[in-house]
């Protein structure tokens, strides 16, 4: 077994909502008091329904939301206590890749513009380095040197969904949150996203928190599964060994449709 990367524990993230001042308070409870951990080298997918928290558990563990209780912690060091500054620091070593990778490109930057700024914010090369690694990540990802002159709406969804992983390996990560990264892709674009992001992991060396509803992306990709349900973990297990052999009622509804 590979060391632990990730450790969260007793994670929670509370939202009080009232329709009207006097209104009595609705508390949602979008990740209630869940531990797991992450070892290095592995993919663990978290699954679970739309609004069962998986989302905000990645947000979380990246500090891109604060939680209200628990502690995550990085290659041995708790994250949720450190300052900003440090966090900073921390974040070439932990990206994220989004769901809709357009909307977090700026459509008036050219590719090779915004493959490069994360190249300067963490001065992973010199400046004189900078036009040769973005023409690396490029091709690494699968696309062209030439591509880098253009802009985000002469792209194809697939391709500026390469762009994002580009820029989230850029900084040399260890860890990356895959964040339903190909759940608003074409079918026929889906298992190319897939094959690169496997064959990067195998490359760089990386470990994936992959967040999905889809499970037949995440039984083709993951070594091990979260079953997350209304805020909490379920279950958990190896991959086939869970699909065979849920034992939770949510898990084998939820798994009954894979064959």
């Amino acid at each position: 077994m590979n060391r632990i990367l990730l450790t969260v524990e007793n994670l929670s993230k509370h939202y009080t909502l009232r329709k009207g001042l006097l209104s009595p308070k609705n508390v949602i409870k979008a990740v209630d008091h869940i531990s797991f951990e992450v070892y290095e080298g592995e993919t663990l997918g978290l699954i679970g329904e739309s609004g069962c928290g998986k989302t905000t558990t990645g947000e979380l563990i990246l500090r891109l939301n604060r939680s209200d209780t628990g502690k995550i912690c990085f290659l041995g060091q708790d994250i949720t206590v450190i300052q900003e500054k440090e966090m900073r620091e921390l974040r070439k070593d932990m990206q994220i890749i989004f769901q809709q990778s357009q909307e977090t490109l700026d459509p008036k930057a050219t590719i090779g513009e915004l493959i490069a700024a994360p190249l300067r914010l963490h001065a992973i090369v010199s400046k004189n380095e900078i036009a040769g690694e973005v023409v690396r990540l490029l091709n690494l990802v699968g696309l062209r040197s030439k591509d880098q002159y253009k802009h985000t709406y002469q792209l194809s969804g697939g391709q500026k969904q390469r762009v994002g992983i580009a820029r989230a390996i850029a900084s040399r990560p260890r860890f990356v949150v895959c964040d339903e990264p190909v759940s608003a892709l074409d079918i026929s674009v889906q298992g190319q996203i897939l094959n690169l992001l496997m064959d990067l992991k195998k490359e760089l060396g990386l470990t994936y928190l992959f967040i999905s509803h889809d499970l037949k992306v995440v039984q083709h990709i993951c070594d091990r599964i979260a079953v997350m349900y209304r805020g909490q973990i379920v279950e958990m297990g190896e991959t086939m060994e869970l699909i065979d052999n849920p034992k939770h009622g949510y898990t084998k509804k939820l798994f009954q449709d894979i064959v």
